[in-house]
């Protein structure tokens, strides 16, 4: 009776390993696909894909993953104060450190949400955690970074920022290229007002961008919300 006992507790322990395993794939091509529809500005896929992904992970790394994926998610269809809580406990949560990439970013995430929702201090205090995370030499272009700048109405160093970081921009998803052409635009236009100037060639840049795409920088942003009205990329415009 010792070895059926044994072959029957053999036999739960592959069961056990390969269900594991199995999850493990589903997750792994749910989130991976989330990830893909996300870059490519797919929200409402990449959501959905992500939201079942959660349901898949089992080790926290996992979790880590998938819920920054789905902050992003929340944070680029405007639910910035949604984007921000999550941001915020993987940001402090020590399980975070076992994801060195979501480590990094989800401070310089929270960052940007902070500079979208006007609390400049609070921003500048975790991006220079992200900064210190990163460690020193490590050059990656930051959203919070460039969001802060703008928002502090310095326009001359978020235009440099963004042709410094050019390389790095160029390597990312289709999503952040085109709001990265609003912030430029934005910049340059308010560039513009101050010397007399026209931004007329960065505005030439924005025929890719959706009316309504990229509403939520201007949901508490007065001056980013009356630019967008007044290029035709508000949805209310579009309406």
């Amino acid at each position: 009776m010792a070895w059926v006992q044994t072959a029957l507790l053999l036999a739960i322990f592959i069961a056990f390993i390969g269900y594991k395993s199995w999850r493990f794939r589903k997750w792994a091509a749910l989130c991976e696909r989330g990830a893909a529809l996300l870059d490519a500005g797919d929200l409402g896929a990449a959501q959905r894909a992500l939201e079942d992904a959660d349901g898949y992970a089992l080790r926290p790394p996992e979790r880590v993953l998938t819920r920054f994926h789905l902050a992003l998610c929340a944070l680029f269809q405007g639910h910035v104060d949604a984007a921000h809580a999550v941001l915020l406990a993987l940001s402090r949560g020590w399980r975070t450190k076992e994801v060195p990439d979501v480590y990094v970013r989800a401070p310089d995430m929270l960052a940007a949400c902070l500079a979208l929702q006007g609390d400049l201090v609070e921003a500048r205090q975790w991006l220079e955690e992200a900064h210190r995370r990163r460690g020193p030499g490590a050059a990656s272009f930051s959203l919070g970074e460039l969001l802060i700048l703008c928002r502090e109405e310095r326009h001359g160093a978020t235009v440099r920022l963004l042709d410094d970081r050019r390389e790095a921009i160029e390597k990312s998803g289709v999503l952040i290229r085109n709001q990265l052409r609003v912030i430029r635009a934005f910049s340059w236009d308010a560039l513009a007002m101050e010397t007399g100037g026209t931004p007329d060639e960065e505005l030439k840049g924005l025929e890719p961008v959706r009316p309504g795409e990229f509403n939520y920088l201007g949901a508490q942003w007065p001056r980013m919300e009356a630019f967008l009205r007044a290029r035709g990329l508000s949805e209310k415009e579009a309406a």
